[in-house]
């Protein structure tokens, strides 16, 4: 699971992300419920300017604009939407683990299964899609 933070966000992707087709098949819900899942992407080129261009090579990461082409699906509930990021959550914990907290870096050492535990109880009290997402993400969107 991931989030855009707008057009831009959305309108763009690593050079990681189109070798590995991360955005093929994934499925778009807005605030509404309303859901589209990814068909196609096409590499508009290479973005950015000529200094960070470089910096991503060197780092074999370039930042390329893409155009996606969307079907719209069934809505999704937020319930709906909560169920799959539960499921998200148990079927890739490394993904979702604090590993610094495990190791105790910050405080004492932590157990992974109570901090998974606590991520999808966040989750399951979330009343909408931003609540959701700062739930995961550690985020402070408004709402």
């Amino acid at each position: 699971m991931t989030w855009f933070l707008d057009s831009e966000d959305f309108s763009t992707c690593t050079s990681w992300e189109l070798k590995h087709g991360e955005r093929l098949g994934m499925v778009l819900a807005d605030s509404g419920g309303r859901c589209w899942k990814v068909l196609a992407v096409v590499d508009l080129g290479v973005v950015r300017p000529f200094w960070e261009r470089a910096f991503r090579f060197l780092m074999r990461q370039s930042v390329h604009r893409i155009d996606q082409r969307l079907v719209e699906i069934d809505p999704l509930a937020l319930d709906q939407v909560k169920e799959r990021a539960c499921a998200s959550i148990e079927a890739n914990p490394d993904d979702w683990r604090d590993d610094e907290a495990i190791a105790g870096e910050d405080g004492p050492p932590r157990e992974e299964r109570e901090m998974l535990d606590e991520l999808q109880e966040a989750v399951r009290t979330a009343r909408t899609l931003p609540q959701l997402i700062n739930a995961l993400y550690r985020e402070e969107l408004p709402g």
